[in-house]
């Protein structure tokens, strides 16, 4: 992983990032996060889901994982998601100027996607029930 280097806005006027660029595959697991996450809180609620992995204010929590929106207050936010020891920010959307606070392995990162996927389906069955 390399050293992250911020934006000049995310420099000036963005809430703090960590020290390593993520790696364009701990993004993928993001995203598949994502989309699981909305896709779930549809089938629960029957309505489109303002996903904090976007510039909307939501978080989202469960005993594996959390993601927060990125945070326009002044109030420092120290990342946008957490799993474990591993915490991730972005500049305002999933996907720019991301950051993360130590170096992961690949198999880190799978390890991680399955333990939120697995957490997120537990989170559908008990809000949806057995299909």
């Amino acid at each position: 992983m390399q050293d992250y280097e911020p934006e000049i806005g995310q420099y000036i006027f963005g809430q703090p990032y960590k020290e390593y660029q993520c790696s364009a595959l701990l993004e993928a697991a993001l995203s598949s996060i994502d989309s699981e996450l909305r896709r779930i809180m549809w089938n629960i609620n029957q309505e489109e889901y303002n996903s904090p992995f976007y510039n909307n204010g939501n978080s989202f929590e469960c005993p594996v994982f959390e993601v927060r929106a990125y945070s326009w207050s002044d109030d420092e936010q120290p990342y946008n998601f957490k799993y474990k020891d591993i915490e991730i920010s972005w500049y305002k959307h999933l996907g720019r100027g991301m950051s993360i606070g130590k170096q992961i392995t690949n198999d880190e990162i799978a390890k991680m996607l399955d333990d939120c996927l697995e957490c997120l389906y537990k989170y559908e069955q008990i809000n949806c029930g057995d299909f």
